[in-house]
């Protein structure tokens, strides 16, 4: 017996306009089918009664079938969705659209087009599928839609296989899914080639340290201009990436459940907010991007008040500021001056500190608009002006960054580069005035209760720094060489903090007297020079470091026990502010505390967000 080879599916590439598309063909009679013709304006697909056109700046369709792609940010997601942590894709079926009690009404109208803007602006960025099933169905559209939505729908909601980007997998499931064995599949992927070339580049960058350098950062505005990609486009993208890194997912999933909890009670309490503002400040110490929290709010609380309030007065200005770039009236159109900027500043810090997406939406609101007058008019200038205000958002976002990660963070390594970036934005902002550095950031973060000793001390040491390298009195590398000591001996501190603690554990004598914790200096510095380290331990520092360890021995054994039983948050937030402990310690501290006595942990989280009053 001769076999003969049987085709079981058929592909077929191309490109048009910013698009790279594939189609591919499966199931009956795919090896014999004809399918498509080209046609003046473009690439035309058919099968019995459906039709697929792709031209140079968007696509039509006909017949029974629909579009999915994988959720990002701006795509609109049902609260159904958003609900089941497996649902990963968007599925749209041609005629059918969600009632205002999101349930999915069918009709017989099949026929669309889309351009490609629109198709990647409310899609996925990077790719989205279109199919149709050709089949000797006759009937009702509406009919069809439903048998197939029923076959292929949870399929397609949640397999991996579009992020995996497998398509002779995804074409073989949905065939398997639909069991129509005189049925023909057409699957076409279509990938926006410029979008992709963004998203890719940024994902390998972002991979490495979570954080973009300046040569990286020059490298992505090239891409950006040689593809002509818009700021709304890019920030999906950016959080896109930023959501999926394996680093930031179980901080962000804590994150999202509260949000999601306060979401079905249709409010937020007092501790959620305290739970959300803990794993901020968790999130600034593990450098995953504040934006991701407030990517969170935006769709998980879509858009609902916890209280009814009147907009805030910082939004109000910051929509007046920025609604009069938009005055038909060239008389009445007046250019935003440096103190219009500041204001806007102030704002945005008011903003991110209060964890209000209302600020953002303002400026997705005017980008876009922003955009549509440049389509439709083909002048940039109103863009371009705009732009030109959200680069100074931009470099407040990036001081923020910088200087949040040298307060918070640990080993970080502060270069010349970064300081000699630094110095270029406060350039910047002293052009607008010279003292909207020193307020909008290092006074701000030395009032965050959260900021460590060692970080606190490094921020006025940059800030004083600066002034010393702008009066010409240090070089940057006199203020490296500060910093780096300071990082040194914080490295010190936390190295004989921990050696000297296991001695207190385990009751080492000698530490009752001088000459004992002497003998115990000399055998740390012994253990540091093991380690390749020569050095002796100075002597303040040492006996900082013990000093600090009876400190916390008081609190826990005398303090945090009457603490507990009458629920004192007011005696605690007395040793907090003078102890000159850090505060993120001493909260791991308490929490060891309670799990080893196995306490209550709703009793540690009305201590925690007691804020100095009795409970």
């Amino acid at each position: 017996m001769v076999y003969f080879p049987m085709i079981s599916d058929l592909r077929l590439h191309g490109k048009t306009g910013p698009v790279e598309y594939f189609a591919f063909v499966g199931g009956a009679s795919a090896y014999n089918t004809y399918f498509y013709e080209e046609i003046p304006s473009g690439i035309r697909f058919f099968s019995r009664g459906n039709e697929f056109t792709i031209t140079a700046d968007g696509l039509h369709y006909k017949g029974t079938g629909g579009s999915f792609c994988e959720y990002m940010f701006g795509v609109d997601q049902p609260l159904k969705d958003l609900l089941k942590r497996d649902i990963a894709n968007r599925l749209i079926l041609s005629g059918a659209f969600l009632d205002d009690k999101e349930r999915v009404v069918f009709t017989n109208e099949t026929e669309g087009h889309e351009s490609f803007y629109r198709l990647f602006i409310q899609g996925h960025a990077v790719k989205n599928y279109y199919f149709f099933v050709a089949s000797d169905f006759s009937g009702d559209y509406k009919k069809r839609q439903k048998q197939i939505l029923g076959a292929v729908g949870k399929f397609l909601k949640r397999t991996d296989l579009l992020h995996e980007n497998s398509d002779t997998d995804l074409l073989e499931g949905f065939l398997n899914e639909l069991r129509e064995e005189n049925s023909t599949v057409f699957l076409f992927k279509l990938i926006h080639e410029g979008n992709q070339k963004f998203y890719q580049t940024y994902a390998g960058f972002y991979a490495k340290d979570r954080l973009l350098s300046p040569n990286e950062e020059l490298y992505m505005e090239d891409i950006t201009a040689r593809h002509q990609i818009d700021r709304y486009q890019q920030e999906r993208m950016k959080i896109d990436v930023m959501y999926r890194h394996l680093n930031n997912k179980h901080v962000v999933d804590e994150y999202c459940d509260i949000l999601l909890s306060g979401l079905s009670n249709d409010t937020l309490y007092h501790q959620e907010f305290a739970r959300l503002e803990r794993l901020r400040t968790l999130g600034i110490r593990n450098n995953i991007p504040i934006v991701l929290f407030e990517t969170l709010d935006d769709l998980l609380l879509r858009g609902k008040k916890i209280q009814a309030i009147e907009e805030p007065e910082y939004l109000r200005e910051t929509r007046t500021i920025l609604q009069s770039l938009f005055f038909k009236d060239q008389s009445l159109k007046k250019h935003i001056i440096h103190e219009d900027i500041i204001r806007l500043l102030r704002a945005k810090q008011i903003a991110d500190a209060k964890r209000d997406k209302g600020f953002e939406q303002i400026l997705l609101d005017t980008v876009r608009a922003c955009d549509e007058i440049a389509r439709e008019t083909n002048d940039f200038n109103l863009f371009e002006e705009f732009t030109s205000i959200a680069t100074y958002f931009d470099r407040f976002d990036n001081v923020s960054t910088v200087l949040s990660h040298l307060a918070f963070m640990e080993n970080v390594e502060f270069s010349e580069d970064s300081l000699r970036s630094l110095l270029g934005n406060k350039r910047e902002f002293d052009q607008l005035d010279k003292g909207v550095f020193e307020n909008l950031f290092v006074t701000e973060l030395l009032n965050n209760k959260y900021v460590t000793s060692y970080g606190r001390k490094k921020v006025k040491t940059l800030a004083k720094g600066i002034k010393k390298i702008n009066a010409g009195d240090a070089s940057l590398r006199d203020i490296i060489g500060e910093l780096t000591a300071i990082t040194g001996e914080e490295k010190l501190y936390r190295f004989i903090h921990k050696a000297l603690k296991e001695r207190t554990r385990n009751f080492f004598p000698g530490l009752d007297t001088k000459k004992g914790r002497e003998k115990i200096r000399e055998d740390i510095s012994q253990e540091l020079g093991g380690q390749g380290i020569a050095l002796q331990i100075p002597k303040n520092l040492y006996d900082r470091v013990f000093l600090d360890i009876k400190k916390e021995s008081f609190y826990l054994n005398h303090l945090l026990p009457p603490i507990i039983q009458n629920k004192d948050t007011v005696l605690r937030e007395d040793f907090l502010n003078n102890s000159g402990l850090d505060r993120f310690y001493i909260e791991t501290l308490e929490r060891e505390y309670f799990e080893q006595r196995k306490l209550d942990p709703a009793l540690l989280e009305k201590l925690l967000v007691g804020g100095g009053e009795r409970i």
